[in-house]
């Protein structure tokens, strides 16, 4: 479940239990005859059914939308409207808005709207007795310390399911699913800026030959290895995402294709001069590719590092193919040469 999934059904859940809370209210006051706490009370609830309404509209954008806070400041207000014609019944009222607000709004929000609201209450209760005021006081606040406490456990929680969901818990580096979601958004933000984006496609060269003489828990040891490498190699901006059997991607904002170029053969040598765990040393062959202008397919980019990396393998492997999308490429190997190939013809120059 991703963070976004577990806050709609938390957001849906408290709006659901304050429409039911205040349809009960609302029907007490009828039949009593509070006519005026009445309508108050149907007035909440149909708020309440506006907020299931909005988590559902913006599921996917839970922490992006301002509508509960404009919710639930006129549900607010609407209480204070109830507590003001009947303190001793309807101050009670503000003891549900206490609880969702933590659930509903960040911490921050949720403290300064109950502050406000409790006072407001308190000065709209004026002529009940004083040490009414104070039982009813204390109480409030009691609920809303711990509708605090416990709604910073949920939204650090609520983070840690969403981290969960985006990082390969192998490397340390995002997965898969995180990738496409990025790789969407930097394609579109490209599309608007006129940037350039990079994909470089990363794989360890005979990871099979290596799992069989060293073991899967070797290689899961060596990927994380690899992952933290990477971390400290790249750019900030850049982020790189681990796809499994010693795959990696890295993500290049901002990068045009020589940029790319100096990227990728700096990672590539890094890998081939260091040391690693068990195994003491790799090569690792990259495929990479670079935006075209018009171009907005997160499969096109993807499917184009993948044949990158395979003409890559191909040609003898520990070495860097630049595949474009006009069919320009170019390759590095670890020999120092570097070919570049455009229209069938190739020129080879030597450092």
């Amino acid at each position: 479940m991703t963070e976004t999934a577990l806050r709609t059904r938390t957001n849906s859940v408290a709006y659901a239990l304050m429409l039911l809370c205040f349809m009960v209210l609302a029907e007490r006051s009828l039949r009593y005859g509070f006519y005026e706490l009445f309508f108050c009370g149907l007035a909440i609830a149909a708020l309440a059914i506006a907020g299931i309404a909005v988590t559902m509209i913006r599921r996917h954008r839970q922490l992006q939308t301002r509508s509960h806070l404009l919710i639930l400041v006129l549900m607010a207000i609407t209480i204070l409207q109830a507590i003001a014609r009947e303190p001793s019944l309807a101050f009670y009222w503000l003891y549900p808005l206490l609880m969702a607000a933590f659930l509903l709004l960040r911490v921050h929000q949720a403290g300064a709207l109950c502050t406000v609201g409790l006072l407001l209450s308190l000065v709209a209760a004026w002529n009940l007795p004083a040490q009414e005021q104070l039982a009813l006081a204390g109480t409030a606040l009691l609920l809303g310390a711990g509708a605090g406490w416990f709604a910073r456990h949920y939204h650090a929680s609520a983070r840690y399911v969403d981290t969960l969901t985006i990082v390969d818990p192998e490397t340390g580096a995002y997965n898969e699913r995180s990738l496409n979601e990025t790789l969407s958004r930097e394609i579109s933000r490209s599309e608007a800026t006129g940037h350039p984006l990079s994909l470089a496609l990363l794989s360890i060269d005979h990871r099979e030959e290596l799992t069989g003489v060293h073991g899967e828990e070797a290689m899961s040891g060596l990927s994380a290895a690899i992952s933290r490498s990477l971390r400290t190699t790249i750019r900030a901006g850049d982020s790189h995402y681990h796809l499994g059997d010693g795959r990696f991607v890295l993500l290049l904002p901002f990068t045009p294709e020589e940029g790319l170029r100096v990227i990728a053969e700096r990672v590539r040598r890094l890998l081939g001069e260091s040391r690693w765990p068990t195994v003491e040393s790799i090569t690792a062959s990259i495929g990479c590719t670079t935006r075209s202008p018009g171009e907005n397919s997160v499969e096109s980019l993807r499917e184009r590092c993948e044949q990158a990396l395979r003409e890559a393998q191909k040609r003898g492997q520990d070495q860097v193919w630049h595949l474009g999308g006009s069919g320009h490429s170019m390759s590095s190997t670890n020999r120092e040469r570097i070919s570049s190939r455009s229209n069938g013809s190739s020129i080879s120059t030597s450092d």
